[in-house]
């Protein structure tokens, strides 16, 4: 892992029906990009399912947050693809326990308009960025 730190352009949690598309678009448009999945065995299958087509050290997976972290680019931007609810606040918590000062954290699904601004004010106070910006279209849309 240390021969990535620093590597990956944006990071992406949640490699499911949103996730997994979404990463595809963003190895098409260039980008190196970091992948996190609560479950370590989907980022290491979709890194290594895709690995051939887009080559080595574009799609960098880890197992921890901590790792995730080293991954990328500073200042860090992490795009959160998980269900909405219990499960993103359980990622943004441990992001903001492991991102620094000025990191970006995305939150793409379709939170209520209310959570959205709770997050948004618990990461500012904590100096790190939030946008809420859900994200429709399904895997289909996620590609284009």
């Amino acid at each position: 892992a240390a021969a990535m730190a620093g590597q990956a352009d944006v990071g992406i949690v949640g490699i499911g029906v949103m996730g997994g598309p979404l990463t595809l678009n963003m190895l098409d448009k260039g980008l190196v990009v970091g992948i996190f999945d609560v479950n370590p065995e989907v980022t290491a299958k979709f890194a290594a399912t895709h690995a051939a087509t887009y080559g080595e050290g574009k799609i960098l997976a880890a197992k921890t947050y901590e790792e995730f972290m080293t991954i990328l680019k500073k200042p860090r931007k992490v795009l959160v693809l998980v269900p909405a609810g219990k499960p993103t606040d359980s990622v943004i918590e441990n992001l903001m326990r492991t991102m620094d000062e000025n990191d970006v954290i995305v939150d793409t699904g379709n939170s209520h308009f209310k959570d959205q601004s709770k997050r948004a004010e618990m990461v500012e106070a904590a100096g790190k960025r939030f946008l809420g910006m859900g994200i429709s279209g399904g895997a289909e849309g996620a590609r284009k």
